[in-house]
């Protein structure tokens, strides 16, 4: 999959640091992991090109490449033979020369990958009214950006240079890996990196169950069951942690620490030489900044 692009924010964005465009987004919330979630992942309202539809898109920096749920698409690739003609299933595997809209900000001339999943609507089952969940952003549309995720305001906004107002912010060096980032936490006195993935809504923190075991208590306090990327159902288990995790200089709340009894998360974070992963749950009453174009995460 891949999204390139041609030509970047438009005149709606971003003009000077004291002119953000903010994007709105939402939380999705549900019982897809057999309980329910209140903030589930974060929906991003988007239009394509002009086809009067409500998409929306997941806001997904654990992942590097930005993309089009395929199967979701379809029935607006037979409706609009404009959008169709943009279709690249040989190449590049993606919809090339879209403009894409985030709430008022507008990306021109994009090409946008394609994932194969989402679900397949009929012709006759859509409308203008009909909210439709087209794909995900990830972290290959915002790199050499700033990136603002203000979770009290429900917003994002996405900078070319970091505003005045957030100039106090207090900033920790990150890794960032193939697009993918990696923040420093403190995690009983030793650094430790994390990858922060913002469609982990539900986790502050999971990592392997030997390092969930050494930082928590022994009973299992949550569980959850979900479908993995590689569809699968795997279970979660959350132990209290018992011991301080700070970033920077700020002791985060104490929370639950999940781990799997299965291999697949364990060879993931095996493969990308971190600690665990951090979701949005330690910030929902903040704001923080993403930038890329420095490799440093903020929180305000």
């Amino acid at each position: 999959m891949t999204t390139v692009f041609a030509a970047v924010i438009t005149s709606c964005s971003q003009k000077s640091s004291q002119n953000l465009e903010w994007i709105p987004f939402t939380w999705e919330s549900g019982s897809d992991w057999g309980k329910y979630i209140e903030k589930m992942s974060i929906n991003i309202p988007v239009t394509i090109d002009e086809l009067p539809y409500k998409f929306t898109m997941q806001l997904d920096l654990g992942t590097w490449e930005t993309g089009f749920y395929i199967h979701s698409l379809k029935p607006f690739l037979e409706k609009y033979p404009s959008l169709n003609n943009k279709l690249d299933m040989k190449k590049k595997f993606c919809v090339q020369n879209v403009n894409l809209q985030l709430g008022k900000v507008v990306f021109k001339d994009i090409d946008v990958g394609l994932y194969n999943e989402g679900i397949e609507y009929s012709l006759d089952s859509i409308n203008s009214d009909t909210e439709i969940h087209i794909g995900a952003i990830g972290a290959d549309f915002v790199q050499d950006k700033i990136v603002i995720i203000d979770y009290d305001l429900n917003r994002l906004a996405i900078a070319d240079i970091l505003p005045s107002e957030y100039k106090s912010t207090s900033f920790e060096k990150i890794k960032i890996d193939r697009g993918l980032i990696k923040i420093p936490l403190r995690i009983n006195g030793n650094i430790e990196y994390l990858l922060f993935d913002t469609g982990a809504s539900y986790f502050s923190m999971a990592t392997t169950k030997q390092n969930a075991l050494a930082i928590g208590e022994t009973e299992i306090v949550d569980s959850l069951t979900a479908e993995s990327w590689d569809n699968k159902w795997i279970s979660f288990y959350g132990l209290k942690i018992g011991v301080p995790i700070m970033f920077g200089n700020t002791t985060l709340e104490s929370s639950i620490v999940y781990y799997t009894e299965g291999k697949g998360f364990d060879d993931l974070y095996k493969s990308l030489n971190v600690w665990g992963l951090a979701g949005n749950g330690y910030f929902l009453n903040d704001v923080i900044i993403i930038d890329y174009k420095n490799n440093r995460f903020g929180v305000k």
